[in-house]
């Protein structure tokens, strides 16, 4: 009698990049076959190495699919999908983790994502942290119908549990919310959000540089993945906190562009789905991101500017001008704000003012 061995290691690979994958729904079915084909086909042995190679690489430069051989049984081959991602995301109240350098893209794309979202989802609202860039501010000028449904937060206190559906963006963590040993009252808001995301109604984006960097509540509750350009040291930073079978395939994010990222999706009942998407952000959001920067280098450091507009407004309210009379002293200097952001500056002021007062 004669026994076949199977390797430990094998059957990890299997159950990651076989049992569990799937692949995206959008996929021609001649395409499908063909991948299913050359993958199945080397694992099985009835492709070799070197031609499995050849066939995949004809996908690869045809429709740009990158492929990786994780093993001697394994090769992975990732298509392209415009769709997968928002069907997945949008399928129920979940989080997206944006993984990837700086200038990878994760801004524009979590912009992107959310602002479909509120296409799709007229009664959503978009809350946004960490808004550096001022991007926020932006968006709203260049779509005044939004500015009811967008709000870009000063601070880290979650949204109103109002029962209303609602998209969030972290652009920018703080080491207090990010921070595995942080304690501080938003870091565990944080966490409650992230663990109660579906009875809150709420879908979340976070914007990482180090996957690691993330609080294990956090990264673990991350329903879906996307992997931006990352160096190699951020490459092997990602792939310590990934099953094997998924890390090996992390390695093309090193060749994305800024527009790319690798995205690993969970479908409940059915598998994991692992697709390059494509943002294609709109260009007026291009060109109001060009807008934000060009403000930020243009004005004072941003604390200096920040403490600036909101005495200015403060100083223009006590002489009893209105709110539309403001906006257009305001932009005469420069300062482009919406007249429902300067009324949230006004209120700023006055309890920075009233803080001072009590110091």
């Amino acid at each position: 009698m004669s026994y076949t061995y199977i390797s430990q290691k094998f059957r990890e690979y299997d159950f990651w990049l076989r049992e569990s994958r799937i692949l995206p729904e959008d996929l021609p079915r001649k395409i499908r076959d063909t991948i299913i084909a050359i993958e199945e086909g080397y694992r099985a042995g009835f492709l070799e190495r070197r031609k499995a190679v050849v066939l995949a690489t004809i996908l690869k430069e045809r429709f740009g699919y990158p492929y990786r051989v994780v093993s001697d049984r394994h090769i992975v081959i990732i298509p392209r999908s415009h769709r997968e991602l928002m069907r997945a995301f949008l399928m129920y109240p979940q989080l997206i983790a944006l993984i990837g350098n700086r200038h990878a893209g994760k801004t524009i794309t979590a912009w992107t994502i959310a602002l479909e979202a509120l296409q799709k989802k007229p009664e959503m609202r978009l809350y946004v942290y960490g808004d550096v860039d001022g991007l926020g501010e932006q968006v709203m000028k260049m779509r005044p119908e939004l500015e009811d449904r967008i709000i870009v937060k000063e601070d880290y206190r979650l949204p109103p549990l109002d029962g209303r559906e609602k998209i969030v963006i972290y652009n920018e963590l703080s080491e207090s919310l990010i921070s595995k040993r942080a304690l501080s009252s938003a870091n565990l808001e944080l966490n409650l959000q992230a663990l109660r995301s579906r009875h809150l109604n709420t879908w979340v984006i976070y914007n990482v540089i180090r996957f690691s960097s993330l609080e294990s509540v956090l990264r673990e509750t991350a329903d879906i993945k996307m992997f931006k350009w990352l160096s190699p040291e951020l490459v092997n930073n990602a792939m310590m906190n990934l099953p094997k079978g998924w890390a090996e395939i992390l390695k093309v994010t090193t060749k994305l562009s800024r527009n790319e990222g690798l995205v690993i999706a969970p479908v409940q009942g059915k598998g994991v789905k692992i697709f390059l998407h494509e943002t294609n952000p709109p260009a007026w959001l291009l060109e109001a991101h060009r807008r934000a920067k060009k403000d930020s280098k243009l004005m004072m450091v941003k604390s200096e500017r920040k403490r600036y507009v909101l005495q200015r407004i403060g100083e223009l309210y006590e002489k009893g001008l209105s709110t539309k009379e403001i906006k257009m002293i305001l932009e005469n200097e420069g300062i482009n704000l919406s007249e429902r952001s300067i009324r949230m500056k006004r209120k700023q002021w006055e309890e920075l003012v009233s803080l001072e007062k009590n110091k």
